[in-house]
């Protein structure tokens, strides 16, 4: 509980974890001196290390130890575009390693200093600017997004800050880029449609992949050392033309609960649809009523064309 609510970011986060972020950023390796102290914002949100083992302090090392002990890491197949606009842009976990190069240069200076730039989120708004006809790529542009930025924020370079703002955002992988398009932007919460006695008593089933609430939500315990999280984007959008196919899975099973329980898995479209299919679940799984459920929709996947 203690990791988890350090890792609680919003509002109603402690006050006690911000005393442990300015901790953890006090006390860094000296690899890590070079990394600008206003940017250290979290270590289990950004690449930048700070001390292990007995140069840390004890609070603040029980903190560690239990994220390694419990495979603490970021997973999910995808997450929402207000979660990835909450990311740090600068020394972003998920981002390529040419994010750590482009820290230091002047550009990547005003950002932090005059426009106060901070997470994905700060970045994508700044890369907006500067995208009209009217503008020159130059520093000595005056079209209506150059002048604005100059006003609002003393910016010297106008261009040089939007596209310094758009390299940092193109070091991110597909998954943590908010100029993505997401699953969100197309898996619609699913209604109701069934018609039949009591089909309002039915609850349809939710098959959206977005993480969704706020940065605390991407982080997994128990997760595989072994195997290596994508940062790829599944591609799960509908296929113009395809028409939706509604059809009924289900697993039964014969002595449920006891050592010869015999379990099946079926689909129905329809009479004498192609697609209709019924199956013996192997000797290898457990036989029971939900794995004969489970068995039926991965059958359903692999039958019908995606």
């Amino acid at each position: 509980m203690f990791l988890k609510t350090y890792l609680s970011f919003g509002a109603a986060r402690p006050l006690w974890t911000s005393f442990a972020d300015a901790l953890f950023a006090l006390k860094i390796p000296s690899s890590e001196k070079t990394v600008d102290p206003n940017v250290r914002i979290n270590i289990f949100l950004q690449s930048w290390r700070t001390q292990v083992g007995h140069h840390q302090l004890p609070i603040l090392k029980r903190l560690t130890d239990t994220a390694r002990k419990f495979g603490l890491r970021a997973e999910g197949l995808a997450f929402s575009r207000n979660i990835l606009r909450s990311m740090p842009i600068w020394y972003h976990r998920e981002a390529s390693n040419e994010v750590r190069k482009m820290n230091s240069t002047l550009a990547s200076t005003c950002l932090k200093i005059n426009h106060g730039v901070r997470t994905v989120g700060d970045a994508t708004d700044i890369q907006s600017y500067c995208q009209s006809q009217e503008h020159c790529p130059t520093s000595t542009c005056e079209c209506k997004d150059c002048k604005e930025m100059q006003l609002k924020w003393g910016c010297k370079h106008p261009h040089g800050c939007t596209r310094q703002a758009a390299k940092l955002l193109d070091t991110l992988p597909p998954k943590w880029d908010p100029r993505s398009v997401l699953p969100e932007d197309y898996q619609l919460k699913p209604k109701n449609t069934l018609q039949f006695p009591d089909s309002d008593k039915w609850k349809p089933f939710d098959n959206r992949i977005t993480t969704s609430g706020t940065v605390a939500e991407i982080f997994r315990i128990f997760t595989d050392k072994n195997t290596e999280p994508t940062n790829l984007l599944p591609s799960l959008e509908p296929i113009p033309g395809v028409d939706e196919i509604v059809l009924a899975t289900d697993g039964s099973c014969e002595h449920n609960g006891e050592d010869n329980a015999i379990a099946g898995a079926g689909i129905f479209v329809e009479n004498d649809h192609p697609a209709n299919r019924a199956s013996k679940l192997p000797k290898y799984l457990n036989h029971s009523n939900q794995t004969g459920e489970l068995v039926a929709s991965k059958l359903a996947a692999d039958t019908i064309n995606p």
